[in-house]
């Protein structure tokens, strides 16, 4: 008799201790939802365009690859805790990301250095609903001529000389989460043609959008550019208009 009453008394205890424990338990912070939409992002992204001018006297608004997986690395080493999707995000895509700098750097041959004001990534929203990743950073080594070409063969060349290779770098991120990626490419245009300002000299940003799952495909040569464009989304602007978002289309061989 005096064991039951023990065990009753025990339990008694027990259960009003664990109670207590659970009233005291901190509770778990939501996540908080920091990802802006995706128009925004490219319109931030555009702006960057007007570092290409000045930087082409000292090459002083330049970003090596290295300096910027440093510095990705540092701000998630300074993360005590998560609140914010995009922290979460930028943790769970740091390789895919971190591959992504490197391949664009040592494989492709068109980005060597990247031009960005703050950072050359942001997590975005697409359509209020799906995760979208927007690097907006890749500086296209070619200095165009618009005395020999024309603005429309310009973008074709930039698009299939520095943006298509890029792309391919992205082969890493392979996950569902992040449905749509972004990309910027910036480029320069020299003015050589009659009656055009001596030394003058014009910025763009060429923006490219597409699913991932089509970038996964194309990098793995399941589809074709031109099944890649055909459900892609196109944006260019110049260093004057780059709060302008101007659709355009590519057309390839």
């Amino acid at each position: 008799m005096k064991k039951i009453l023990f065990l009753i008394c025990f339990i008694g205890l027990y259960s009003g201790l664990y109670g207590q424990d659970k009233k005291i338990a901190p509770k778990k912070e939501p996540v908080k939802n920091d990802l802006v939409p995706l128009r925004k992002c490219i319109i931030e992204g555009q702006a960057n365009a007007i570092l290409y001018n000045q930087n082409l006297k000292d090459h002083s608004k330049e970003h090596d690859v290295n300096s910027i997986i440093l510095d990705i690395e540092k701000y998630i080493d300074s993360l005590h805790r998560i609140r914010t999707l995009s922290d979460q995000l930028l943790m769970k895509y740091f390789m895919p990301l971190r591959h992504f700098f490197l391949t664009t750097t040592n494989k492709t041959s068109v980005a060597t250095f990247f031009l960005y004001a703050n950072t050359p990534y942001q997590f975005c929203q697409y359509n209020d609903s799906a995760t979208a990743l927007y690097i907006g950073a890749v500086k296209d080594g070619s200095l165009y001529n618009l005395g020999k070409m024309t603005e429309k063969k310009i973008v074709r060349s930039s698009f299939e000389n520095c943006l298509l290779p890029s792309l391919k770098a992205l082969d890493e991120f392979k996950d569902a989460e992040t449905k749509y990626i972004a990309l910027s490419v910036y480029y320069g245009c020299k003015d050589t043609r009659e009656g055009a300002p001596a030394g003058l000299s014009v910025s763009y940003c060429l923006t490219f959008v597409a699913r991932t799952t089509d970038l996964q495909q194309y990098a793995s040569g399941l589809i074709t550019i031109k099944g890649l464009l055909a459900n892609s989304e196109i944006y260019l602007s110049d260093e004057e208009s780059y709060n302008d978002i101007r659709k355009i289309q590519i057309v390839v061989e």
